[in-house]
């Protein structure tokens, strides 16, 4: 006899869980003064440097230290180019993008003999601020479609399930980056629309599963196919969880300062995108057939 794990039998306690974690990410988001917007949102500078010889990325984050300046400093191209990245945001109000690339620049030509700016790019305040309301209307918009296709795909219930899911995934991932203080730029952003699409096809193959059940079983309730859909799909659902968590590991490990923030971001929305896939988008759906049915 097939052994069906009840896993709706918990889901007040696993909806109780997830808003916990929203209270204390939220909080610790609080506390660090809100999100850490990227120069892409916020406004800021992006200057590519070139040193005459060979430096630490230690050395170069020391030197601006030093002069009281926050900046991210990431090497590109080969070694021996000794080619650097410095982003430096804007902070406060009376800033401006050349007195940010400025302060840059001083620092820099006190603490090495030699510099050579490559190129200058800047983000004025506005544009970031334009930026940062175009991402979240994007995000919106793809909701939107995703569950227009679904109503059209499945059934009005199940959409609403997998937008639940995603919106939860989101929220979730946004107040992780919030308390952890990881800066939110575009590939922050890029990880977590990858988050909402890989969520919705683990989240659809559940249902099809569960459409296919309805048409097999007739005599149990609908809590029971879903129990036993999920329990049916688990096993795909831990390999490829499992799988694409590897991949991400490594690049979190060995892809370098560049890319720690976009892999934490998916590690941390891969753990979320399973969970809600079981605990937040099939239970929304049996209570949306419940309350249809009434």
């Amino acid at each position: 006899m097939e052994r069906i794990i009840d896993f709706l039998k918990y889901r007040y306690i696993a909806l109780g869980i997830s808003f916990l974690l929203f209270i204390i990410f939220s909080f610790g988001t609080y506390l660090n003064n809100g999100f850490n917007w990227g120069i892409d949102f916020n406004g800021g500078v992006k200057t590519i440097v070139k040193f005459e010889k060979g430096v630490d990325i230690s050395q170069i984050r020391s030197v601006l230290t030093e002069s009281k300046i926050s900046a991210t400093v990431q090497q590109i191209g080969k070694d021996e180019n000794n080619n650097y990245i410095i982003g430096s945001k804007l902070h406060g109000e009376g800033e401006t993008s050349e007195k940010s690339y400025q302060l840059v620049k001083e620092a820099l030509d006190k603490g090495f003999k030699k510099i050579e700016v490559i190129s200058i790019e800047t983000v004025g305040p506005a544009i970031g601020a334009y930026l940062r309301k175009s991402a979240i209307y994007a995000l919106i918009i793809a909701l939107v479609l995703m569950m227009l296709y679904l109503a059209f795909r499945f059934e009005f219930k199940y959409s609403v399930g997998v937008i639940a899911a995603i919106i939860h995934d989101v929220i979730l991932t946004m107040a992780f980056c919030g308390i952890m203080g990881i800066e939110v730029d575009v590939p922050v952003i890029a990880a977590i629309l990858t988050l909402a699409g890989y969520s919705v096809n683990d989240t659809i193959v559940i249902f099809d599963r569960i459409r296919e059940n309805i048409n097999i079983e007739s005599k149990q309730t609908f809590a029971e196919i879903i129990n036993k859909s999920v329990t049916q799909t688990l096993g795909r659902t831990i390999i490829t969880s499992l799988l694409t968590l590897f991949a991400v590991v490594a690049i979190f490990i060995w892809g370098g300062d560049t890319l720690s923030s976009f892999a934490l971001v998916l590690i941390f929305g891969l753990f979320a995108g399973s969970y809600s896939t079981i605990y937040i988008a099939s239970p929304v759906v049996l209570w949306w057939e419940k309350l249809t049915s009434k």
